[in-house]
């Protein structure tokens, strides 16, 4: 950008916002998998059920559902994010097709 334009390399751009929706998707799948075992895992409480296991227990249960609920999120926020860069991507593109459009036939009138 050393003419001090902004260029944008749409290929470039949406294949960075492909691999920002598949990493949201992959981290999903992740979640899924890991995620459940560590809830089933859990769900035994393999702390034991007497009184120290059941401190453990009440400290324990909402931090897991916390972390599995923020792994989710951002998981799915991940993948909003690259379809949205896709989106302004093509946005983009459009924007400045229309834009050439009216130049051409601006300038085609004119003797």
């Amino acid at each position: 950008m050393n003419d001090a334009r902004l260029w944008l390399d749409a290929e470039e751009a949406l294949a960075g916002s492909s691999a920002l929706s598949a990493a949201g998707e992959d981290l999903g799948a992740r979640r899924n998998r890991a995620g459940a075992e560590i809830a089933a895992a859990s769900s035994a409480t393999p702390w034991g059920r007497d009184e120290y296991g059941q401190s453990f227990e009440r400290h324990y249960r909402p931090f897991e559902q916390q972390v599995l609920e923020a792994w989710e999120q951002l998981s799915a926020y991940l993948s909003g994010l690259g379809d949205a860069a896709a989106q302004s991507v093509r946005d983009n593109v459009q924007a400045d097709a229309d834009a050439a459009e009216r130049v051409r036939s601006t300038y085609r009138s004119r003797p």
